[in-house]
C-alpha cells in the first residue's frame, strides 16, 4: 500500500463495488471520500422532486457502507465545486484527487476546468471509466470516425472485449486525517417539508442505494430475464429490469450488468434455450442504448440544445403553452396518453414504450419543441438521466439519422389497442373512464351516447375530447415539414447566415466539426483519464447534409405526400458536415496540418433554451407543482 493522501469524489457513482477510482485510491494510501452538492452548477438542469429523493437516500446508504469499511463520507453543500475540492486538499494535505468519468457536456467542461486547476497546483489528478462498457473514445468505423447510427454503433461494440467489473469492494479503507467542515445528509437541503407527503409514496415501490441495486439486478436475471423479449412490451406491471435509476445514480455498473447477462446467455445458449438467447440480446441492445446515450453526448456535446441533424433547425416548433399544459396534466383526449402523463406525475416513472408514445405526441400530433419534453422529463422522472433523454427525444423527433421518420406518426388510438389491448393500464390511471368498455377504452369519442351514459363519461366536462383530430394533426405536421424544407431552401446558399431555431434567440451556427483535444501527458495525467472535445472553426466546413431529400427528388411516396428515402450505412453521408470528437490518432494526425484553426469546447451557462423554458411555463410548472399534493395533477 503507498503514502498518498486521496480525494475519492464521488458524483454519480454511489457505489462501493466495481468503483474503479475508490479502489484505485484503496490500494494507494488513505483516502477521503467526498461527495460535493452545487446546486447553482446545476443551472437548468437542477435534479427533480423525485430525483433528489432518490439521491438523499443513496447517499445515506453509501455512507453507511464507506463507514462500515474505515472512512466516513463528507457531504459538502457549496457555491463553488472547485473552491470545496480546494477545501478539502488543504484539509487532508491531499496528493491526489480521483473521481469516475461523465459525459454529459456541462460535466465534461466542468471536469476538465477543475483538472486543469488542480494539475496547475502540482497535485495529481486521475479519472476513471465507471460508468460505461467502453469509452467513446474508443469505438470508431474504420476511417476512425464517430458512429451516427445506433446498430452499427453496438455491431462494433460487441466485436470488442469488455474489462471484467470488480465484484468485490475494498476489504478496508484508511481514513486520511484532517479537519473540514461538513453538512448531514439533511443539511444537503435535497428534499424540503412540502415534497415529503408525496415522497412517502416513492418508498412503497423502490429501495435506493448499491446493496439493493445488486439484490434487483439478481431478482432480474434470475426470475425475469428468461421472459424479457415477451414481457417486455406489457405497458403495466414490473414488466422490464427497472434497473436505469440504479444505474443512473452508479449504484451498479453497466459492466456488472453485462458480465452477469452475457453468464446467462453463455448458459441458455449451451441449454438450446433459444427464449432466453434472444431476451438477453434484447436486453443487452437496450443496455447498449445507454451506451450510445454518452457516446453521442461525448462527440457531438451540443446535442442538449441542438438537433443531430442541422436540418431540424428550421423546423417550425409550435410553442403552444395551453397545449403544453394539456399534455404535462395528461387532459389531451387521448388516454393512452394522459394514463402515462398520470403515472410519470404521480410515480415519476413510466414504461419505456409509454415514453415513447407521449413524447411522439408531443412533437409530432401538438409539434411542441422537443427540448420541452426532454426537460419535463429531467424534472419528473426517477431515472432522469440527461444522455439518455438527449437521445430519446432526439430519435422520437427526427433529429437523429436512424431515428423515426420526420414523417411518422403513431395513432394513440392503435398503440394503445396494441400495448394495452384490454385497457387495463388506461383504467387505472384515468378513473374517470374506468367502467367505459374495452371496445371503446382507446377511442371514447367513438362510442355511441348510451355507451358514454352508461360508463358516467362526459366528454367535455370529466374527460377532455381530443385536443386536436388525428387527420388534422398529419395535415399540420406536413406542412411544417414542407416549410422546413422551404426555410432550409431560402439559406442554403447563404453560408455565412447563422438562423436560429424559433423556439429561442440564439444564434445557431453549422454543426461544428469536434475533434479530440491532445495535450502533451505529464505524470499528474493517467492513460485512463478522461478525452475532452474542442471544436474547429465551423466556418471551414460545411452545413450537415440533410437526412431525407426534399419531395423533388425520387423517392417512394407515402400517405402523406413525402418522400421515403433510406440513410446510408455505417456514418452515411451526415459524416460530411458532422466529424466528431471520435477520431482515432491516426485520423487527427493526418488532418492536423489542414487545421486553420481551434476553438476550445465550452457549455454556455444555460441551455438555448434556458429561457424559455423557464419563462414562462417552467414558473407556471412550479406553481401548479406547489399547489398539488401527493401526486395528483395540477389543475
Amino acid at each position: 500500500m503507498g503514502c498518498d493522501r486521496t480525494i475519492v469524489w464521488f458524483r454519480r457513482d454511489l457505489r462501493i463495488e466495481d468503483n474503479p477510482a475508490l479502489a484505485a485510491a484503496a490500494r494507494e494510501g488513505s483516502v477521503l471520500p467526498v461527495y460535493i452538492w452545487c446546486p447553482t452548477e446545476e443551472g437548468q438542469f437542477y435534479p427533480g422532486r423525485v430525483s433528489r429523493w432518490w439521491l438523499k437516500h443513496s447517499l445515506a446508504h453509501l455512507s453507511q457502507s464507506l463507514k462500515s469499511l474505515g472512512a466516513e463520507l463528507v457531504l459538502i453543500k457549496t457555491h463553488s465545486t472547485l473552491d470545496a475540492l480546494l477545501e478539502c486538499i488543504n484539509a487532508i494535505q491531499a496528493t491526489k484527487v480521483v473521481f469516475n468519468h461523465l459525459y454529459d457536456p456541462v460535466s465534461l467542461v466542468r471536469d476538465h476546468n477543475i483538472k486543469d486547476k488542480l494539475v496547475e497546483l502540482g497535485l495529481s489528478v486521475q479519472s476513471y471509466n465507471g460508468d460505461l462498457l467502453y469509452e467513446p473514445w474508443e469505438i470508431y468505423d474504420e476511417r476512425g470516425h464517430a458512429f451516427t447510427t445506433f446498430d452499427h454503433f453496438w455491431d462494433r461494440c460487441l466485436q470488442k472485449q469488455v474489462a471484467a467489473a470488480s465484484l468485490i469492494p475494498p476489504w478496508q479503507l484508511i481514513p486520511a486525517e484532517g479537519t473540514l467542515k461538513k453538512c448531514s445528509i439533511e443539511e444537503l437541503e435535497l428534499e424540503d417539508e412540502s415534497e415529503k407527503s408525496s415522497n412517502a409514496l416513492l418508498g412503497r415501490a423502490w429501495s435506493p442505494g448499491w446493496s439493493n441495486a445488486d439484490k434487483a439486478l439478481t431478482e432480474f436475471v434470475e426470475h425475469h430475464l428468461l421472459h424479457y423479449s415477451k414481457n417486455r412490451l406489457k405497458v403495466g406491471g414490473d414488466s422490464t429490469s427497472l434497473l436505469s435509476p440504479y444505474l443512473h445514480f452508479g449504484e451498479l455498473s453497466a459492466r456488472k450488468v453485462f458480465q452477469l447477462t452475457r453468464m446467462k446467455q453463455i448458459l441458455w445458449a449451451n441449454e438450446g434455450n433459444m427464449a432466453g438467447e434472444q431476451s438477453v440480446t434484447l436486453f443487452l441492445r437496450a443496455l447498449g442504448l445507454r451506451e450510445y446515450s454518452r457516446y453521442l453526448c461525448f462527440n457531438f456535446p451540443f446535442t442538449h440544445e441542438r438537433p443531430l441533424l442541422g436540418n431540424l433547425r428550421f423546423f417550425p416548433w409550435n410553442s403552444d403553452l395551453v397545449n403544453f399544459k394539456a399534455w404535462r396534466q395528461g387532459r389531451t383526449g387521448y388516454p393512452l396518453v394522459d394514463a402515462g402523463m398520470r403515472e410519470l406525475w404521480a410515480t415519476g416513472w413510466i414504461h419505456n414504450r409509454i415514453r415513447v408514445i407521449v413524447s411522439c405526441f408531443a412533437v409530432k400530433f401538438l409539434l411542441l419543441p422537443w427540448r420541452w419534453g426532454m426537460k419535463y422529463f429531467w424534472d419528473t422522472l426517477l431515472d432522469a438521466d440527461l444522455e439518455c433523454d438527449i437521445l430519446g427525444w432526439q430519435y422520437i423527433s427526427g433529429c437523429l439519422p436512424d431515428g423515426h421518420e420526420l414523417e411518422r406518426m403513431d395513432n394513440p388510438e392503435v398503440q394503445g389497442v396494441k400495448f394495452d389491448p384490454e385497457g387495463e393500464y388506461v383504467r387505472h390511471w384515468l378513473p374517470e373512464l374506468a367502467r367505459m368498455p374495452t371496445e371503446w377504452i382507446h377511442h371514447p369519442w367513438d362510442a355511441p351516447l348510451t355507451v358514454l351514459r352508461s360508463a358516467g363519461v362526459e366528454l367535455g366536462l370529466n374527460y377532455p375530447k381530443p385536443i386536436i383530430g388525428v387527420d388534422l394533426a398529419r395535415q399540420r405536421l406536413t406542412e411544417a415539414i414542407f416549410k422546413m424544407w422551404e426555410t432550409e431552401a431560402r439559406c442554403s446558399d447563404e453560408t455565412n447566415e447563422v438562423v436560429g431555431e424559433n423556439t429561442n434567440g440564439v444564434q445557431n451556427s453549422a454543426i461544428p466539426k469536434v475533434v479530440l483535444k491532445e495535450k502533451t501527458p505529464c505524470a499528474s495525467i493517467s492513460s485512463n483519464d478522461q478525452k475532452v472535445p474542442t471544436l474547429q472553426n465551423p466556418k471551414n466546413f460545411a452545413s450537415l447534409d440533410k437526412k431525407r431529400s426534399k419531395g423533388m427528388e425520387e423517392g417512394e411516396q407515402n400517405q402523406t405526400g413525402l418522400p421515403n428515402h433510406k440513410t446510408g450505412p455505417e456514418v452515411s453521408s451526415v459524416d460530411q458536415g458532422m466529424c466528431s470528437t471520435g477520431e482515432s490518432s491516426s485520423s487527427k494526425k493526418q488532418k492536423s496540418t489542414t487545421c486553420a484553426s481551434t476553438y476550445t469546447f465550452s457549455v454556455p451557462q444555460q441551455c438555448s433554451s434556458s429561457s424559455e423554458l423557464k419563462q414562462p411555463w417552467q414558473e407556471q410548472i412550479d406553481m401548479e407543482q406547489s399547489s398539488s399534493k401527493d401526486g395528483t395533477i395540477g389543475s
